[in-house]
C-alpha cells in the first residue's frame, strides 16, 4: 500500500509541475499582474516591440523599443541579459506575442507578455499608478 501511495504521490507531484509551466515558455499577464512585478522587482525591463514611429508617437515610462517586425530583431535582443524579467508590449498583444516566442526560444528565462491588452490601457494604468 505505501508503495502505490508514494508511486501515486510522485505522479501527482510531476502532473502539478507539467501544469504549472508554461506552454510557451512564457506566460501571458494582463495589466494588474504586470504593475504587480513592476512593483517587486527591481531587476525588469519594458520591452516596446511596436515600430520606431509607433514607439516615438508615445511609449511607456522607461521602456526600450525593439521593433519585432525587423529582421534584426533577434540579433538586438541577443545583445540584452537573459537573466532579467522582460513585459512585453506592443499595440494589441499580436506583435508582443511573436516577440515573447522568439525570446523564450532565444534563451531568455522570465518572459511575459501583455497579451491582448491594448496598448493605451496599460500606459493610462502606469501613469495612474505612478501618481
Amino acid at each position: 500500500m505505501r508503495k502505490y501511495l508514494l508511486c501515486f504521490s510522485l505522479i501527482l507531484g510531476f502532473l502539478l509541475m507539467i501544469s504549472s509551466c508554461s506552454k510557451n515558455g512564457y506566460d501571458n499577464i494582463n495589466i494588474k499582474k504586470a504593475l504587480d512585478l513592476m512593483s517587486k522587482s527591481t531587476n525588469l525591463v519594458l520591452l516596446d516591440v511596436r515600430t520606431p514611429e509607433e514607439y516615438m508617437s508615445g511609449s511607456a515610462p522607461n521602456s526600450i523599443n525593439i521593433d519585432v517586425l525587423n529582421t534584426d530583431f533577434t540579433s538586438k535582443i541577443n545583445l540584452l541579459d537573459k537573466n532579467k524579467e522582460y513585459i512585453v508590449y506592443c499595440r494589441s498583444g499580436n506583435r508582443s506575442t511573436i516577440a515573447s516566442s522568439i525570446m523564450f526560444t532565444n534563451g531568455f528565462l522570465h518572459v511575459y507578455n501583455l497579451a491582448n491588452i491594448n496598448y493605451t490601457d496599460f500606459v493610462n494604468a502606469l501613469l495612474t499608478n505612478q501618481n
